[in-house]
C-alpha cells in the first residue's frame, strides 16, 4: 500500500531538515555542559579511564558508549560526538513511534513527525548531552514492557541508570504499568505471577540505589551535589505545566471545552484551577544559583526571572499553567493504568530543585506517546507550529544568541 502524500512529504521534510542539522552542528563551538561531555568522552576514547566527577552529575554510561562507538568508526571529534548523539536521536524516535503504534494504531506517522520537532527536544539531538540517549532507552524500554519482555525492559532501564541515574523513577513507573494491564495483579490467586512480573524492574533499582551507597550521593559530582539536592519543590511540575500549555495551544483550548461540560454537571471541579493558582502563586520559586545565571542568554532563566520577580509576568505563567492543567487534564491516555504517569511525572520533576526544560522532556514525550490525538487538522498544525519553533531554536543555538 503506498504511504499517503502527506506522509512522503512530512518524511522528505524531516530527514532534509536532520541531515541539514547534523552538517551545520558538526563543526560548531561547544555549548553548555558540552565541553564536560565531550572532554570526558575524548579522555575514554584515548583510554585514560579517569571521570570528571568534579564536573559531570551523572554515572558516565553515555560517555563510555559515544568513545566506543567514536573508536569503532575511527573517529574522535566534537562533530563525530553530536553526529552519533544524532543517532541516537533516530533510535528514540523509532523507539516512540514503536510504541504509539502499539498504543493507538494509525496514528503514529503524525505523532512520530510532532515528537521529530518537539521545540524543547530538537536541539539535544545535536548537542553531546545525555538526555536523547536516556530518552531512547526509556521509550525502548516501555515497548518491550508492552510486548510482555519485562527481562529486556529491565536491562534497558539499568542502562538508563547508568546513563541518568536520575531517571530510576521511570523504572517503577514501568513496573507499575506492568501490573496495571492485568487487574486481577492483587488478587491472592495471582500474586505470585505479578511479583514474578515485577521482580526484574527491581534491577536497575538495586543499581541506583548501590550506586547512591557507594558515591554518597545522587549527583556524581559531590560538588554539584549541592546544587542537586533531593528534595520536593513545586517549581519543576509547574514549569513543565506552562511549556505544556505554551506548546499545545490548540489541544487546551480543545480541552477547556471538555472540562466545561464537565464542570457543569460537577461544579466542585471548578474549585481545582483555582488551587492549582493558589499553589503556584505562593508555591513557586525559582531560587536555584543556576536559575539566576545568564538570563539574557538563557530564554527560560530570563523567564523564570520574571516569574519569581515580577506579578504581572507571573500572573500570566500562572494563567496558562492553569488553562493547561484543565485543558489537557481530561485527556484519554492508553495503555491501561497510562494514568499513573501523572502521579509518577510529579514525583519525578519535584525531586530536583534546579528548574529545567530537559526535566519536562520525558514526562511530556510520553504524554505525547499516551495520550488520544485530536482532529487531524490540530495535531497537524501544531507540527507545523512545532516545526518552526525547532528551527528558529537550533538557529538561534547554532548562532550563539542563546542556549536552551
Amino acid at each position: 500500500m503506498r504511504a499517503p502524500a502527506a506522509t512522503i512529504v512530512t518524511a522528505f521534510l524531516l530527514g532534509v531538515a536532520y541531515a541539514w542539522a547534523v552538517a551545520v552542528s558538526f563543526d560548531a563551538p561547544l555549548r553548555g555542559d558540552e565541553i564536560y561531555h565531550y572532554l570526558q568522552v575524548h579522555l575514554f576514547r584515548e583510554g585514560d579511564f579517569r571521570v570528571l566527577d568534579r564536573y559531570l552529575t551523572t554515572i558516565p554510561g553515555f560517555h563510555v558508549l559515544v568513545a566506543s562507538l567514536e573508536s569503532l568508526f575511527g573517529v574522535d571529534s566534537p562533530g563525530a560526538a553530536r553526529t552519533i548523539n544524532a543517532g541516537f536521536g533516530l533510535v528514540a524516535a523509532a523507539g516512540f513511534h514503536a510504541l504509539r503504534e502499539r498504543l493507538w494504531p494509525g496514528t503514529a506517522t503524525v505523532a512520530t513527525a510532532q515528537f521529530l520537532a518537539l521545540p524543547i527536544l530538537v536541539p539535544l539531538f545535536f548537542l553531546v548531552y545525555t538526555d536523547v540517549l536516556a530518552l531512547a532507552l526509556l521509550l525502548w524500554a516501555l515497548v518491550a514492557t508492552r510486548a510482555s519482555r519485562h527481562v529486556l525492559s529491565a536491562l534497558l532501564l539499568t542502562a538508563l541508570v547508568l546513563v541518568r541515574q536520575h531517571d530510576v523513577v521511570w523504572a517503577a513507573f514501568a513496573a507499575a504499568l506492568a501490573l496495571a494491564t492485568w487487574p486481577q495483579a492483587w488478587h491472592a490467586a495471582h500474586r505470585r505471577d505479578a511479583a514474578m512480573t515485577a521482580m526484574p524492574y527491581a534491577l536497575p533499582v538495586i543499581v541506583f540505589l548501590g550506586f547512591w551507597a557507594w558515591n554518597g550521593s545522587i549527583s556524581l559530582s559531590a560538588e554539584q551535589a549541592q546544587l542537586h539536592p533531593l528534595t520536593l519543590r513545586l517549581g519543576n511540575p509547574l514549569f513543565a505545566l506552562l511549556l505544556a500549555g505554551l506548546l499545545l495551544p490548540l489541544h487546551v483550548m480543545a480541552g477547556l471545552g471538555d472540562f466545561a461540560r464537565a464542570a457543569s454537571g460537577r461544579p466542585w471541579l471548578l474549585l481545582l484551577p483555582l488551587l492549582l493558582f493558589t499553589a503556584y502563586w505562593w508555591g513557586f520559586h525559582a531560587d536555584n544559583p543556576y536559575n539566576t545565571a545568564l538570563p539574557d542568554l538563557i530564554p527560560r532563566n530570563g523567564l523564570l526571572m520574571r516569574m519569581d520577580g515580577d506579578p504581572a509576568w507571573r500572573f500570566g505563567a500562572g494563567i496558562v499553567i492553569v488553562l493547561a492543567a484543565a485543558g489537557l487534564g481530561a485527556t484519554r491516555l492508553r495503555p491501561q493504568g497510562a494514568v499513573l504517569l501523572y502521579p509518577f511525572a510529579a514525583l519525578f520533576l519535584a525531586a530536583s530543585w534546579l528548574i529545567e526544560q530537559r526535566y519536562a522532556l520525558v514526562p511530556i514525550v510520553l504524554w505525547l506517546a499516551f495520550r488520544e490525538h485530536r482532529d487531524v487538522r490540530i495535531e497537524w498544525a501544531t507540527f507545523a507550529l512545532w516545526f518552526l519553533l525547532a528551527v528558529l531554536a537550533f538557529a538561534g543555538i547554532h548562532a550563539g544568541r542563546f542556549f536552551p
